[in-house]
C-alpha cells in the first residue's frame, strides 16, 4: 500500500517536472520565431528583389540586436556569426548609391555573394 503511494507521489513530481520543461521548451521557440519574423520578412523581401545590380533594403544591425536581446547572447552565437559576415558583405559589395540612395552591387560576383549570405541568415532564422 505505501509502495503505491509513492510511486503515484513520484509518479506526478516526474509529470510535473517534464510538463514544466516541454512548456519551457515551447515557450522559448514561440519567442524565437516571433523576434526572428521581421528578419525572415526583411530577407524574403531582399532576396525576391535582387535583380541586375540592384540590392534592395535588407537586414540591418538594429534588426539583429534586438533579436539577440530577445534570445539572449548564449542562443544567438549561430545567428551573429552568420549576420556579420552577412552584414559585411553587403556593405563591402554595395558600396555605390545612385542619386536615390538605392544601393547597386559593385560586380556580379558580389551580387552572388550577397544573396548567398542572405539565404545562409535565412536559414539560421527559420521557424523552430
Amino acid at each position: 500500500m505505501a509502495w503505491s503511494a509513492v510511486s503515484g507521489v513520484l509518479g506526478l513530481l516526474v509529470g510535473l517536472f517534464l510538463g514544466h520543461r516541454l512548456a519551457l521548451g515551447r515557450d522559448k521557440r514561440k519567442e524565437f520565431n516571433e523576434a526572428t519574423l521581421k528578419i525572415r520578412e526583411r530577407l524574403t523581401a531582399q532576396l525576391n528583389g535582387l535583380t541586375g545590380l540592384s540590392i534592395p533594403e535588407g537586414v540591418t544591425q538594429t534588426d539583429i540586436s534586438k533579436v539577440v536581446a530577445i534570445i539572449g547572447e548564449k542562443e544567438a552565437n549561430k545567428l551573429t556569426t552568420v549576420s556579420n559576415r552577412y552584414l559585411a558583405t553587403l556593405e563591402r559589395c554595395s558600396m555605390r548609391r545612385n542619386s536615390y540612395g538605392n544601393r547597386y552591387a559593385m560586380s556580379p560576383g558580389c551580387m552572388k555573394e550577397i544573396k548567398n549570405d542572405a539565404e545562409a541568415l535565412y536559414k539560421v532564422v527559420q521557424p523552430k
